[in-house]
């Protein structure tokens, strides 16, 4: 067992309960016991931080391999329809919100970060802005709500990244 290996049994736990689980819970999963994980995470804060920490982590990635693919902005508004493990982190991380004030600065400077990229790209710090909402809205409506298809997301791609015939489509 390693750290991933908790992660990864938290991340299933969430995703099949709907909420956070225990670390008890997360050790059961695991056949170990609470204090083999709390080996690698002293307390369940810091296997929240973790998850999301690699969340952010994986979209870092993606992001960077599309800034250097000139599709940073196209795979921004892509990202924004959630897999299931995407979904669950994210449902953590809003419900860990409750307690404070504002995101947790390491996810705010990515999300910063990959502002910069799409700026970067387009050269317009005002659009990369209006990308990076409009794909952080279809994020949050992806979580609460109905799901953009993704001709819906093509099509805000093609417009707002402006390789659009200005058709658009319905939704």
């Amino acid at each position: 067992m390693n750290a991933d290996d908790v992660l990864d049994a938290m991340q299933d736990l969430i995703i099949s309960e709907g909420q956070p689980p225990s670390i008890q819970a997360i050790a059961g999963t695991l056949g170990r016991t609470k204090q083999a994980v709390l080996h690698y995470f002293p307390d369940r804060g810091a296997l929240e931080a973790a998850l999301a920490a690699r969340a952010v982590a994986r979209v870092d990635e993606a992001m960077t391999a599309a800034a250097r693919r000139g599709d940073a902005a196209a795979t921004y508004l892509r990202l924004s329809l959630p897999t299931t493990e995407d979904r669950a982190v994210a449902l953590l991380v809003l419900a860990s919100l409750r307690t404070r004030d504002s995101l947790p600065s390491d996810i705010d400077a990515a999300i910063e970060r990959w502002e910069g990229l799409i700026a970067a790209e387009l050269g317009n710090p005002l659009r990369a802005e209006v990308i990076r909402l409009v794909g952080d809205g279809l994020f949050v409506e992806s979580l609460f709500g109905e799901a953009p298809s993704a001709q819906r997301i093509e099509d805000l791609v093609a417009h707002l990244v402006g390789r659009d015939d200005d058709k658009g489509s319905s939704k």
